[in-house]
Protein backbone atom coordinates (compact mmCIF):
# COMPACT_ATOMS: atom_id res chain seq x y z
CA UNK A 1 0.00 0.00 0.00
CA UNK A 2 1.22 3.70 -0.74
CA UNK A 3 2.77 6.01 1.50
CA UNK A 4 -0.12 8.38 0.26
CA UNK A 5 -2.65 5.78 0.92
CA UNK A 6 -1.76 4.76 4.81
CA UNK A 7 -1.66 8.16 4.94
CA UNK A 8 -5.40 9.16 3.61
CA UNK A 9 -6.53 6.21 5.85
CA UNK A 10 -4.68 7.62 9.25
CA UNK A 11 -6.45 11.25 8.28
CA UNK A 12 -9.88 9.29 7.97
CA UNK A 13 -9.70 7.52 11.47
CA UNK A 14 -8.11 10.79 13.13
CA UNK A 15 -11.08 12.38 11.26
CA UNK A 16 -13.78 10.12 12.36
CA UNK A 17 -12.69 9.57 16.13
CA UNK A 18 -12.46 13.79 16.88
CA UNK A 19 -15.38 14.52 15.21
CA UNK A 20 -17.65 11.37 16.63
CA UNK A 21 -16.71 12.70 20.37
CA UNK A 22 -17.64 16.30 19.10
CA UNK A 23 -21.15 15.06 17.73
CA UNK A 24 -20.07 16.57 14.41
CA UNK A 25 -20.31 15.52 11.13
CA UNK A 26 -17.17 13.52 10.11
CA UNK A 27 -14.60 15.16 7.63
CA UNK A 28 -13.37 12.29 6.15
CA UNK A 29 -10.36 11.61 3.62
CA UNK A 30 -9.39 11.15 0.04
CA UNK A 31 -10.98 8.02 -2.02
CA UNK A 32 -9.10 4.86 -3.12
CA UNK A 33 -6.73 5.19 -6.01
CA UNK A 34 -8.03 4.81 -9.59
CA UNK A 35 -6.20 3.47 -12.73
CA UNK A 36 -4.07 6.94 -14.27
CA UNK A 37 -4.07 8.17 -17.77
CA UNK A 38 -7.57 8.31 -20.02
CA UNK A 39 -10.88 6.75 -18.78
CA UNK A 40 -14.17 6.61 -19.63
CA UNK A 41 -16.18 9.23 -17.29
CA UNK A 42 -18.90 7.18 -17.18
CA UNK A 43 -16.58 4.65 -14.46
CA UNK A 44 -16.72 7.07 -11.54
CA UNK A 45 -18.76 6.41 -8.70
CA UNK A 46 -21.30 4.03 -8.93
CA UNK A 47 -25.29 5.07 -8.82
CA UNK A 48 -27.98 4.30 -11.15
CA UNK A 49 -27.97 4.25 -15.14
CA UNK A 50 -28.92 6.92 -16.58
CA UNK A 51 -32.30 5.79 -18.24
CA UNK A 52 -31.99 3.57 -21.55
CA UNK A 53 -32.18 6.25 -24.98
CA UNK A 54 -31.32 5.63 -28.12
CA UNK A 55 -30.15 9.44 -28.36
CA UNK A 56 -26.85 10.89 -26.52
CA UNK A 57 -28.40 13.63 -24.36
CA UNK A 58 -27.89 17.41 -25.05
CA UNK A 59 -26.03 19.53 -22.28
CA UNK A 60 -27.32 23.01 -22.15
CA UNK A 61 -24.15 24.68 -19.40
CA UNK A 62 -25.37 28.72 -18.55
CA UNK A 63 -22.50 30.21 -16.70
CA UNK A 64 -23.08 33.70 -15.26
CA UNK A 65 -20.57 36.63 -14.18
CA UNK A 66 -20.24 37.72 -10.61
CA UNK A 67 -23.86 36.28 -9.33
CA UNK A 68 -24.60 35.46 -5.91
CA UNK A 69 -27.34 33.90 -4.10
CA UNK A 70 -28.77 36.92 -3.54
CA UNK A 71 -30.46 37.64 -7.01
CA UNK A 72 -31.86 34.08 -7.15
CA UNK A 73 -35.36 35.06 -5.94
CA UNK A 74 -35.13 37.75 -9.03
CA UNK A 75 -34.87 34.93 -11.32
CA UNK A 76 -38.18 33.34 -11.49
CA UNK A 77 -37.90 31.04 -14.85
CA UNK A 78 -34.32 29.43 -13.80
CA UNK A 79 -36.01 28.04 -10.40
CA UNK A 80 -39.12 27.57 -11.44
CA UNK A 81 -37.30 25.26 -14.79
CA UNK A 82 -34.29 24.51 -13.48
CA UNK A 83 -34.17 24.01 -9.65
CA UNK A 84 -37.66 22.90 -9.36
CA UNK A 85 -37.76 20.44 -12.30
CA UNK A 86 -34.22 19.29 -11.47
CA UNK A 87 -31.87 19.26 -8.27
CA UNK A 88 -30.07 22.10 -6.26
CA UNK A 89 -26.88 21.66 -4.31
CA UNK A 90 -27.04 23.69 -1.66
CA UNK A 91 -23.34 23.37 -0.78
CA UNK A 92 -21.70 24.27 -4.12
CA UNK A 93 -18.76 26.37 -4.07
CA UNK A 94 -15.93 27.69 -6.19
CA UNK A 95 -12.45 27.81 -5.01
CA UNK A 96 -10.97 30.90 -6.54
CA UNK A 97 -13.83 33.55 -6.15
CA UNK A 98 -12.45 35.16 -9.80
CA UNK A 99 -13.32 35.16 -13.33
CA UNK A 100 -10.52 33.24 -15.26
CA UNK A 101 -9.54 30.60 -12.24
CA UNK A 102 -13.07 29.77 -11.63
CA UNK A 103 -13.36 29.52 -15.75
CA UNK A 104 -10.07 26.91 -15.70
CA UNK A 105 -11.91 24.97 -13.34
CA UNK A 106 -14.96 24.38 -14.94
CA UNK A 107 -12.93 23.56 -18.24
CA UNK A 108 -10.62 21.77 -17.27
CA UNK A 109 -11.97 19.69 -13.92
CA UNK A 110 -8.69 20.64 -11.61
CA UNK A 111 -8.01 23.09 -8.70
CA UNK A 112 -6.23 26.09 -9.62
CA UNK A 113 -2.59 24.88 -8.65
CA UNK A 114 -3.11 22.31 -10.99
CA UNK A 115 -4.57 24.39 -14.26
CA UNK A 116 -2.26 27.10 -13.53
CA UNK A 117 -4.47 29.97 -14.16
CA UNK A 118 -3.85 31.85 -10.91
CA UNK A 119 -5.24 35.40 -11.74
CA UNK A 120 -7.16 37.57 -14.63
CA UNK A 121 -4.42 38.73 -16.55
CA UNK A 122 -1.11 37.85 -18.35
CA UNK A 123 1.21 35.87 -17.38
CA UNK A 124 -0.24 34.14 -13.94
CA UNK A 125 -3.64 34.60 -15.84
CA UNK A 126 -6.01 35.19 -18.35
CA UNK A 127 -6.66 33.58 -21.72
CA UNK A 128 -3.04 33.81 -22.65
CA UNK A 129 -1.81 31.78 -19.61
CA UNK A 130 -4.82 29.13 -20.14
CA UNK A 131 -3.72 28.73 -23.71
CA UNK A 132 -0.40 27.50 -22.44
CA UNK A 133 -2.21 25.50 -19.86
CA UNK A 134 -4.76 23.64 -20.23
CA UNK A 135 -6.63 24.98 -23.66
CA UNK A 136 -5.49 21.30 -25.78
CA UNK A 137 -7.24 19.17 -23.33
CA UNK A 138 -10.42 20.86 -21.99
CA UNK A 139 -14.13 19.84 -21.62
CA UNK A 140 -14.83 20.67 -25.52
CA UNK A 141 -11.63 18.86 -26.71
CA UNK A 142 -12.71 15.47 -24.46
CA UNK A 143 -16.17 16.42 -25.76
CA UNK A 144 -15.44 17.18 -29.74
CA UNK A 145 -13.64 13.61 -29.40
CA UNK A 146 -16.92 11.72 -28.10
CA UNK A 147 -18.49 12.84 -31.37
CA UNK A 148 -20.29 16.13 -29.69
CA UNK A 149 -21.32 19.43 -31.44
CA UNK A 150 -20.24 22.35 -29.29
CA UNK A 151 -20.85 26.11 -28.92
CA UNK A 152 -19.54 28.77 -26.88
CA UNK A 153 -21.64 31.73 -26.48
CA UNK A 154 -20.18 34.99 -24.83
CA UNK A 155 -17.42 35.30 -22.00
CA UNK A 156 -14.63 33.09 -22.53
CA UNK A 157 -11.30 34.12 -20.72
CA UNK A 158 -10.42 37.80 -19.74
CA UNK A 159 -7.99 38.97 -22.44
CA UNK A 160 -9.42 37.21 -25.24
CA UNK A 161 -7.91 36.86 -27.81
CA UNK A 162 -4.38 38.35 -26.49
CA UNK A 163 -3.51 40.00 -23.89
CA UNK A 164 -3.14 43.78 -24.29
CA UNK A 165 0.58 44.33 -23.57
CA UNK A 166 1.26 41.98 -26.37
CA UNK A 167 3.65 43.42 -28.65
CA UNK A 168 2.28 42.12 -31.70
CA UNK A 169 1.67 43.88 -35.47
CA UNK A 170 -1.72 44.56 -36.36
CA UNK A 171 -1.36 41.77 -38.68
CA UNK A 172 -0.84 39.48 -36.16
CA UNK A 173 -4.23 40.69 -33.96
CA UNK A 174 -6.46 40.94 -36.70
CA UNK A 175 -5.37 37.10 -37.25
CA UNK A 176 -6.05 35.68 -33.25
CA UNK A 177 -9.09 37.80 -33.30
CA UNK A 178 -10.62 35.25 -35.61
CA UNK A 179 -8.76 32.57 -33.85
CA UNK A 180 -11.73 29.55 -32.54
CA UNK A 181 -9.97 27.46 -30.14
CA UNK A 182 -10.09 23.41 -30.25
CA UNK A 183 -12.85 21.23 -29.42
CA UNK A 184 -15.64 24.37 -30.87
CA UNK A 185 -17.81 23.82 -33.72
CA UNK A 186 -19.41 27.11 -33.12
CA UNK A 187 -18.51 30.06 -31.57
CA UNK A 188 -19.47 34.08 -30.52
CA UNK A 189 -17.41 36.08 -28.06
CA UNK A 190 -16.38 39.57 -28.22
CA UNK A 191 -12.81 40.24 -29.47
CA UNK A 192 -13.06 44.47 -29.41
CA UNK A 193 -15.13 46.66 -27.49
CA UNK A 194 -16.62 46.37 -23.94
CA UNK A 195 -18.40 43.74 -23.55
CA UNK A 196 -18.70 44.29 -19.93
CA UNK A 197 -21.25 47.66 -21.25
CA UNK A 198 -22.84 45.59 -23.69
CA UNK A 199 -23.72 48.39 -25.89
CA UNK A 200 -20.49 48.55 -27.98
CA UNK A 201 -18.80 45.14 -28.84
CA UNK A 202 -17.51 42.85 -32.31
CA UNK A 203 -17.37 39.51 -32.34
CA UNK A 204 -15.67 36.69 -33.67
CA UNK A 205 -18.48 34.30 -34.97
CA UNK A 206 -17.43 31.30 -36.09
CA UNK A 207 -14.01 32.51 -36.99
CA UNK A 208 -15.43 35.60 -38.78
CA UNK A 209 -15.00 39.23 -36.75
CA UNK A 210 -17.77 42.15 -37.31
CA UNK A 211 -17.16 44.67 -39.41
CA UNK A 212 -18.87 47.40 -36.96
CA UNK A 213 -19.29 47.67 -33.40
CA UNK A 214 -22.95 46.00 -32.04
CA UNK A 215 -24.91 48.54 -30.21
CA UNK A 216 -27.46 45.96 -29.55
CA UNK A 217 -27.55 44.47 -25.62
CA UNK A 218 -25.21 41.53 -25.77
CA UNK A 219 -26.96 39.29 -23.27
CA UNK A 220 -29.88 39.10 -26.10
CA UNK A 221 -28.32 38.66 -29.14
CA UNK A 222 -26.36 35.95 -27.28
CA UNK A 223 -29.63 34.22 -26.45
CA UNK A 224 -31.03 34.43 -29.90
CA UNK A 225 -28.14 32.58 -30.90
CA UNK A 226 -28.18 29.89 -28.37
CA UNK A 227 -31.72 30.11 -29.53
CA UNK A 228 -31.27 29.69 -33.07
CA UNK A 229 -28.73 26.85 -32.36
CA UNK A 230 -31.44 24.97 -30.62
CA UNK A 231 -33.65 25.61 -33.48
CA UNK A 232 -30.90 23.92 -35.67
CA UNK A 233 -28.63 26.79 -36.79
CA UNK A 234 -24.79 26.21 -37.49
CA UNK A 235 -25.33 22.32 -38.14
CA UNK A 236 -26.86 21.50 -34.58
CA UNK A 237 -29.45 18.99 -33.95
CA UNK A 238 -31.01 18.83 -30.75
CA UNK A 239 -33.75 16.23 -31.94
CA UNK A 240 -30.52 13.84 -32.68
CA UNK A 241 -28.41 14.78 -29.61
CA UNK A 242 -24.95 14.84 -28.53
CA UNK A 243 -25.15 18.95 -28.49
CA UNK A 244 -23.41 21.16 -26.15
CA UNK A 245 -24.12 24.50 -25.70
CA UNK A 246 -21.68 26.85 -23.46
CA UNK A 247 -23.63 29.80 -22.78
CA UNK A 248 -21.23 32.35 -20.68
CA UNK A 249 -23.51 35.62 -20.19
CA UNK A 250 -21.81 38.65 -18.85
CA UNK A 251 -24.36 39.51 -16.71
CA UNK A 252 -24.71 40.69 -13.84
CA UNK A 253 -21.05 41.52 -13.82
CA UNK A 254 -19.78 45.45 -13.39
CA UNK A 255 -20.95 47.96 -14.59
CA UNK A 256 -24.34 45.61 -14.32
CA UNK A 257 -25.12 46.87 -18.23
CA UNK A 258 -29.37 46.13 -18.53
CA UNK A 259 -31.37 47.11 -21.34
CA UNK A 260 -32.92 50.22 -21.29
CA UNK A 261 -35.88 49.54 -21.29
CA UNK A 262 -35.99 48.09 -17.94
CA UNK A 263 -34.52 51.80 -16.52
CA UNK A 264 -36.99 52.84 -13.47
CA UNK A 265 -38.00 48.58 -12.26
CA UNK A 266 -37.36 46.82 -8.93
CA UNK A 267 -37.29 50.39 -7.50
CA UNK A 268 -38.45 48.80 -4.51
CA UNK A 269 -36.10 46.16 -3.78
CA UNK A 270 -33.09 46.86 -1.42
CA UNK A 271 -30.20 44.30 -0.63
CA UNK A 272 -30.90 41.84 2.10
CA UNK A 273 -30.37 42.89 5.24
CA UNK A 274 -28.59 39.40 6.94
CA UNK A 275 -27.26 39.38 9.91
CA UNK A 276 -23.55 39.26 7.98
CA UNK A 277 -24.65 43.03 6.97
CA UNK A 278 -22.86 46.04 8.16
CA UNK A 279 -21.66 43.28 10.95
CA UNK A 280 -21.64 44.62 14.37
CA UNK A 281 -18.66 43.39 15.38
CA UNK A 282 -15.60 42.66 13.32
CA UNK A 283 -13.22 41.73 16.17
CA UNK A 284 -12.92 38.02 15.24
CA UNK A 285 -11.65 38.84 12.08
CA UNK A 286 -8.23 39.27 10.52
CA UNK A 287 -6.54 41.68 8.13
CA UNK A 288 -8.56 44.50 6.61
CA UNK A 289 -12.02 42.99 7.63
CA UNK A 290 -11.37 43.28 11.18
CA UNK A 291 -10.06 47.49 10.72
CA UNK A 292 -13.38 48.19 8.76
CA UNK A 293 -15.65 50.61 10.09
CA UNK A 294 -19.13 50.50 9.88
CA UNK A 295 -20.88 51.14 6.59
CA UNK A 296 -22.13 55.21 5.98
CA UNK A 297 -25.22 56.02 4.83
CA UNK A 298 -24.04 56.66 1.40
CA UNK A 299 -22.58 53.22 1.37
CA UNK A 300 -26.04 51.62 1.66
CA UNK A 301 -27.48 53.81 -1.03
CA UNK A 302 -24.86 52.68 -3.44
CA UNK A 303 -25.30 49.04 -2.34
CA UNK A 304 -29.16 48.97 -2.76
CA UNK A 305 -28.59 50.95 -6.04
CA UNK A 306 -26.33 48.40 -7.60
CA UNK A 307 -28.69 46.11 -5.87
CA UNK A 308 -31.51 46.92 -8.31
CA UNK A 309 -28.78 47.46 -11.43
CA UNK A 310 -27.75 43.55 -10.83
CA UNK A 311 -31.23 42.64 -10.60
CA UNK A 312 -32.15 44.32 -14.10
CA UNK A 313 -28.88 42.99 -15.25
CA UNK A 314 -29.81 39.40 -15.18
CA UNK A 315 -33.19 39.08 -16.54
CA UNK A 316 -32.61 39.14 -20.66
CA UNK A 317 -30.89 35.82 -19.22
CA UNK A 318 -33.83 34.67 -17.07
CA UNK A 319 -36.34 35.29 -19.90
CA UNK A 320 -33.96 33.42 -22.03
CA UNK A 321 -33.93 30.68 -19.90
CA UNK A 322 -37.63 30.09 -20.61
CA UNK A 323 -37.23 30.73 -23.87
CA UNK A 324 -34.28 27.93 -24.09
CA UNK A 325 -36.74 25.36 -22.05
CA UNK A 326 -39.49 26.26 -24.93
CA UNK A 327 -37.60 25.85 -27.57
CA UNK A 328 -35.67 22.73 -26.07
CA UNK A 329 -39.90 20.93 -26.02
CA UNK A 330 -40.36 22.48 -29.16
CA UNK A 331 -38.00 20.18 -30.58
CA UNK A 332 -38.95 16.79 -28.22
CA UNK A 333 -35.37 17.47 -27.14
CA UNK A 334 -36.28 18.22 -23.78
CA UNK A 335 -36.44 15.57 -22.38
CA UNK A 336 -32.87 14.32 -23.34
CA UNK A 337 -31.68 17.39 -21.89
CA UNK A 338 -29.72 18.35 -19.58
CA UNK A 339 -29.49 22.30 -18.07
CA UNK A 340 -27.31 23.71 -16.11
CA UNK A 341 -27.06 27.11 -14.11
CA UNK A 342 -24.27 28.20 -12.03
CA UNK A 343 -21.87 31.25 -11.56
CA UNK A 344 -18.23 31.89 -12.12
CA UNK A 345 -18.10 33.16 -8.75
CA UNK A 346 -20.20 34.76 -6.13
CA UNK A 347 -20.17 38.76 -4.60
CA UNK A 348 -20.68 40.83 -1.84
CA UNK A 349 -22.03 43.89 -1.12
CA UNK A 350 -21.67 45.53 2.36
CA UNK A 351 -21.19 41.99 3.96
CA UNK A 352 -18.93 42.15 6.85
CA UNK A 353 -18.31 45.77 6.33
CA UNK A 354 -17.06 44.86 2.87
CA UNK A 355 -18.79 47.51 0.63
CA UNK A 356 -18.90 45.99 -2.84
CA UNK A 357 -16.69 43.42 -4.46
CA UNK A 358 -15.84 39.25 -4.52
CA UNK A 359 -12.62 37.39 -3.69
CA UNK A 360 -12.76 36.63 0.10
CA UNK A 361 -13.38 33.46 2.16
CA UNK A 362 -16.85 33.91 2.89
CA UNK A 363 -19.83 32.51 1.95
CA UNK A 364 -21.31 35.01 -0.44
CA UNK A 365 -18.22 34.58 -2.33
CA UNK A 366 -17.17 31.35 -2.85
CA UNK A 367 -20.93 29.71 -2.14
CA UNK A 368 -22.96 29.87 -5.31
CA UNK A 369 -25.76 28.25 -7.07
CA UNK A 370 -25.47 25.15 -8.98
CA UNK A 371 -28.85 23.90 -10.58
CA UNK A 372 -29.45 21.01 -12.63
CA UNK A 373 -32.52 19.40 -14.35
CA UNK A 374 -32.20 16.50 -16.88
CA UNK A 375 -32.90 12.90 -17.81
CA UNK A 376 -32.76 10.68 -14.24
CA UNK A 377 -33.08 13.46 -12.22
CA UNK A 378 -35.85 13.70 -9.44
CA UNK A 379 -37.60 17.43 -9.72
CA UNK A 380 -37.06 19.03 -6.58
CA UNK A 381 -33.99 17.26 -5.20
CA UNK A 382 -31.74 19.15 -2.73
CA UNK A 383 -28.69 17.47 -2.21
CA UNK A 384 -26.27 18.88 0.13
CA UNK A 385 -22.84 17.05 -0.39
CA UNK A 386 -20.06 19.36 -1.01
CA UNK A 387 -19.66 19.70 -4.30
CA UNK A 388 -18.07 22.80 -6.26
CA UNK A 389 -16.60 23.47 -9.89
CA UNK A 390 -14.12 21.29 -10.51
CA UNK A 391 -16.81 18.54 -10.94
CA UNK A 392 -18.42 20.13 -13.65
CA UNK A 393 -16.29 19.31 -16.57
CA UNK A 394 -16.14 15.31 -14.99
CA UNK A 395 -20.37 15.27 -14.74
CA UNK A 396 -20.89 16.74 -18.83
CA UNK A 397 -18.38 14.60 -19.37
CA UNK A 398 -19.95 11.30 -18.05
CA UNK A 399 -23.39 12.49 -19.04
CA UNK A 400 -21.47 12.30 -22.60
CA UNK A 401 -19.44 9.03 -22.16
CA UNK A 402 -16.64 11.21 -23.16
CA UNK A 403 -12.79 10.07 -21.90
CA UNK A 404 -11.43 11.68 -20.04
CA UNK A 405 -7.80 12.51 -18.28
CA UNK A 406 -7.50 12.37 -14.09
CA UNK A 407 -9.28 15.05 -12.81
CA UNK A 408 -9.46 16.80 -9.63
CA UNK A 409 -13.07 16.32 -9.68
CA UNK A 410 -15.96 13.84 -9.47
CA UNK A 411 -18.63 13.23 -11.22
CA UNK A 412 -22.01 14.36 -9.56
CA UNK A 413 -24.04 12.12 -12.13
CA UNK A 414 -24.32 8.82 -10.37
CA UNK A 415 -25.83 10.99 -7.31
CA UNK A 416 -27.98 12.67 -9.36
CA UNK A 417 -29.50 9.72 -10.30
CA UNK A 418 -30.29 8.10 -6.57
CA UNK A 419 -26.52 7.09 -6.14
CA UNK A 420 -24.69 7.45 -2.80
CA UNK A 421 -23.14 10.61 -1.32
CA UNK A 422 -20.19 11.63 -2.99
CA UNK A 423 -16.71 10.26 -1.60
CA UNK A 424 -15.50 13.57 -1.19
CA UNK A 425 -15.82 15.11 2.46
CA UNK A 426 -13.83 18.31 1.89
CA UNK A 427 -13.42 21.10 -0.40
CA UNK A 428 -10.64 23.28 -1.18
CA UNK A 429 -11.06 27.41 -1.46
CA UNK A 430 -8.59 30.23 -1.91
CA UNK A 431 -7.24 33.37 -3.08
CA UNK A 432 -4.41 32.12 -5.55
CA UNK A 433 -2.94 35.55 -6.87
CA UNK A 434 0.29 36.37 -4.81
CA UNK A 435 1.22 40.20 -4.07
CA UNK A 436 3.86 40.07 -6.56
CA UNK A 437 1.25 40.40 -8.72
CA UNK A 438 -0.20 44.10 -8.25
CA UNK A 439 1.53 46.59 -5.96
CA UNK A 440 -0.07 46.49 -3.05
CA UNK A 441 -1.20 48.74 0.18
CA UNK A 442 1.32 46.90 2.81
CA UNK A 443 2.93 43.82 0.90
CA UNK A 444 0.17 41.54 2.62
CA UNK A 445 -3.02 42.97 1.02
CA UNK A 446 -3.98 43.09 -2.33
CA UNK A 447 -5.96 45.15 -4.36
CA UNK A 448 -9.20 43.97 -6.33
CA UNK A 449 -10.28 43.03 -9.99
CA UNK A 450 -8.53 46.17 -11.78
CA UNK A 451 -12.26 45.49 -13.57
CA UNK A 452 -13.83 47.14 -10.66
CA UNK A 453 -14.76 50.47 -9.46
CA UNK A 454 -11.72 51.87 -7.38
CA UNK A 455 -13.87 54.01 -5.13
CA UNK A 456 -15.43 51.01 -3.66
CA UNK A 457 -12.76 48.73 -4.24
CA UNK A 458 -11.91 46.43 -1.15
CA UNK A 459 -8.31 44.86 -0.38
CA UNK A 460 -7.90 41.79 0.61
CA UNK A 461 -5.57 38.81 2.10
CA UNK A 462 -4.64 35.67 0.35
CA UNK A 463 -5.80 32.97 2.31
CA UNK A 464 -6.40 28.97 1.79
CA UNK A 465 -9.30 27.07 3.16
CA UNK A 466 -11.41 23.89 3.43
CA UNK A 467 -14.87 22.97 3.79
CA UNK A 468 -16.66 20.20 4.50
CA UNK A 469 -20.22 21.64 4.48
CA UNK A 470 -20.44 22.46 7.54
CA UNK A 471 -17.09 23.66 9.02
CA UNK A 472 -14.97 26.07 7.23
CA UNK A 473 -11.24 26.62 8.40
CA UNK A 474 -9.33 29.68 6.81
CA UNK A 475 -5.53 29.94 6.73
CA UNK A 476 -4.13 33.53 5.98
CA UNK A 477 -0.74 32.91 3.52
CA UNK A 478 1.21 35.99 4.90
CA UNK A 479 -0.41 36.62 7.92
CA UNK A 480 -0.20 33.73 11.14
CA UNK A 481 -3.81 33.72 11.05
CA UNK A 482 -7.00 31.63 11.13
CA UNK A 483 -10.55 31.49 10.93
CA UNK A 484 -13.19 29.07 11.79
CA UNK A 485 -16.82 28.79 11.55
CA UNK A 486 -19.06 26.69 11.98
CA UNK A 487 -21.60 26.64 9.65
CA UNK A 488 -24.75 24.94 10.52
CA UNK A 489 -24.80 27.07 13.61
CA UNK A 490 -23.39 29.97 12.00
CA UNK A 491 -24.39 30.50 8.97
CA UNK A 492 -23.49 34.50 8.37
CA UNK A 493 -19.96 33.64 9.94
CA UNK A 494 -20.08 36.19 12.73
CA UNK A 495 -18.16 33.76 15.09
CA UNK A 496 -14.51 33.32 14.54
CA UNK A 497 -13.78 29.81 16.57
CA UNK A 498 -9.92 30.71 16.58
CA UNK A 499 -10.13 34.69 16.97
CA UNK A 500 -7.86 34.57 19.77
CA UNK A 501 -5.47 32.23 17.99
CA UNK A 502 -3.60 29.92 20.53
CA UNK A 503 -5.45 30.74 23.23
CA UNK A 504 -8.75 29.71 21.02
CA UNK A 505 -7.34 26.60 20.42
CA UNK A 506 -5.84 26.00 24.15
CA UNK A 507 -9.18 26.65 25.21
CA UNK A 508 -11.33 23.62 23.16
CA UNK A 509 -11.68 20.15 24.55
CA UNK A 510 -9.61 17.62 23.16
CA UNK A 511 -12.03 16.36 20.49
CA UNK A 512 -12.35 19.79 19.41
CA UNK A 513 -8.19 20.42 19.34
CA UNK A 514 -7.91 17.14 17.25
CA UNK A 515 -11.31 17.92 15.15
CA UNK A 516 -9.63 21.40 14.37
CA UNK A 517 -6.25 19.33 13.32
CA UNK A 518 -8.19 17.21 11.04
CA UNK A 519 -9.11 20.34 9.58
CA UNK A 520 -5.69 21.24 8.75
CA UNK A 521 -4.42 18.42 7.70
CA UNK A 522 -7.16 18.14 4.78
CA UNK A 523 -6.55 21.31 4.17
CA UNK A 524 -2.28 20.52 4.39
CA UNK A 525 -3.19 17.32 1.69
CA UNK A 526 -5.98 19.75 -0.60
CA UNK A 527 -3.55 22.63 -1.36
CA UNK A 528 -0.77 20.63 -3.36
CA UNK A 529 -3.67 17.42 -4.45
CA UNK A 530 -3.49 16.55 -7.86
CA UNK A 531 -5.90 13.93 -9.22
CA UNK A 532 -7.45 10.94 -6.71
CA UNK A 533 -5.92 13.01 -4.01
CA UNK A 534 -8.02 15.66 -3.91
CA UNK A 535 -10.76 13.50 -3.81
Amino acid sequence: MSRSRLAAIALAMVAALAFAALGLRDIGAASGPSTKGAHLASDRGEGKPAPAAQKRPNVVFILTDDLDKSLMPYMPNTTRLIRDQGADFTNFYVEQSSCCPSRASILSGDYAHNHGVIGNTWPEGGYDRWKQTKQDDDLAVWLSKAGYRNAMLGKYFNEYPYHPGSHLSETRKARLREYVPPGWHSWASPVQGNAYAQDHYKLNVDGHVDHDFHTDYLDSWLGQRALDLVDGSDGFDFADGGQFIYYASYSPHTPYAYPRSLAGTFTDARYPRTPDFDEADTSDKFGLARQRALLTHHDVRTIDRTFRDRIRSVQTLDETVAKLVQALADQHALDNTYIIFTSDNGYHMGNHRREIGKYTQFQNDVAVPFYIRGPGIEPGSTIADVAGNIDIAPTIAQIAGARTPEVDGLSLLPRLHGGPPLQRKYYLIGRALTPSNATSANGLEEPTDPNSEPDRSSELNDFTGVTNGRYKLVRYTHLPHEELYDLNKDPFELHNLLADDAASYAAMTPAGRRAVDTLRAALDQLVDCAGVTCQ
